[in-house]
C-alpha cells in the first residue's frame, strides 16, 4: 500500500505539494478532459447489452457478429484514447503547478514508472491495450460466443494473452501485464468498468483535493 497521501504523489514518487492552485481556465481544461472520458465510458456502457462490470455481453444476429464486434472495439478505443489524453492533461497541469525542478515526464504513467501508485499499476494494462491498437489493431482481443437464441447470439470480448505477447508488436509486452492477473484481464470490458468507476474516480477526486491544498492561488 502506498505511503503517500495522494495518488499523484505516488506517481511523482515524492510527497510534493502544489505551489499554487489551478487557474479557472486550467480547472475547465481538467474538467473537460475528465468529462470526455466519462462520455466515452457512457457510450460503451450503453452499447453493451449486459452489465459492463460483471457481464459485458453484446447481442446481435450471427451474420452481424463482426460488424457489432468492431463497433465495440471502436468504442473501447475511444475510451482508451480519451483516458490517455486525460493523463497527459494531468501531467501538464501538475508540472505547471509544482516547484521548479520537479516534473512528471511523458512516461510517468508508463509501466514500472508508477510502482507506488495503485492507479498507475492498474492503468498499465489499459495502456497496453491502447498501444496494441496502435501497433496491432487489437490483435489480442477475440470475440467469444456466450449463448445463442435462434438467429441471435451473445458475445464477449476476451483477452488473448499469447497473442498479446507474440503478435502485438509491442516492445517488452510483458511489462503491461505485471500488475494484473489472468482473471482480471480475461474480460477487458469488465476491467474497464471497474477501473473507471473505482480507481479513476478516486484518482480524480484526490487530484482535485491535491490542487486545492495549495496555500495560495
Amino acid at each position: 500500500m502506498s505511503s503517500y497521501e495522494y495518488e499523484i504523489q505516488a506517481i511523482y514518487g515524492d510527497s510534493i505539494e502544489p505551489a499554487s492552485r489551478l487557474s479557472e481556465s486550467e480547472r475547465t481544461r481538467l474538467t473537460a478532459s475528465k468529462r470526455v472520458v466519462d462520455q466515452n465510458y457512457f457510450e460503451l456502457d450503453q452499447y453493451i447489452d449486459g452489465t459492463l462490470a460483471t457481464n459485458p455481453i453484446y447481442l446481435c444476429s450471427r451474420d452481424r457478429r463482426q460488424e457489432a464486434g468492431f463497433e465495440v472495439l471502436r468504442l473501447l478505443h475511444n475510451y482508451l484514447a480519451s483516458l490517455y489524453s486525460f493523463n497527459e492533461t494531468v501531467r501538464v497541469l501538475c508540472n505547471r503547478r509544482t516547484r521548479d525542478g520537479t516534473s512528471l515526464s511523458s512516461g510517468a504513467f508508463s509501466p514500472s514508472s508508477s510502482d507506488d501508485s495503485y492507479y498507475g499499476r492498474k492503468l498499465e494494462f489499459l495502456r497496453g491495450l491502447r498501444t496494441d491498437f496502435q501497433h496491432g489493431g487489437f490483435s489480442c482481443l477475440t470475440f467469444e460466443t456466450s449463448g445463442t437464441l435462434g438467429e441471435f447470439a451473445g458475445y464477449h470480448v476476451v483477452f488473448d494473452r499469447q497473442a498479446f505477447l507474440e503478435e502485438s508488436g509491442l516492445r517488452e509486452p510483458q511489462r503491461f501485464l505485471t500488475s494484473t492477473n489472468e482473471s482480471e484481464r480475461q474480460y477487458p470490458l469488465c476491467f474497464v468498468a471497474r477501473f473507471h468507476t473505482e480507481r479513476l474516480q478516486s484518482f480524480y477526486t484526490e487530484l482535485e483535493a491535491w490542487f486545492k491544498s495549495a496555500s495560495h492561488e
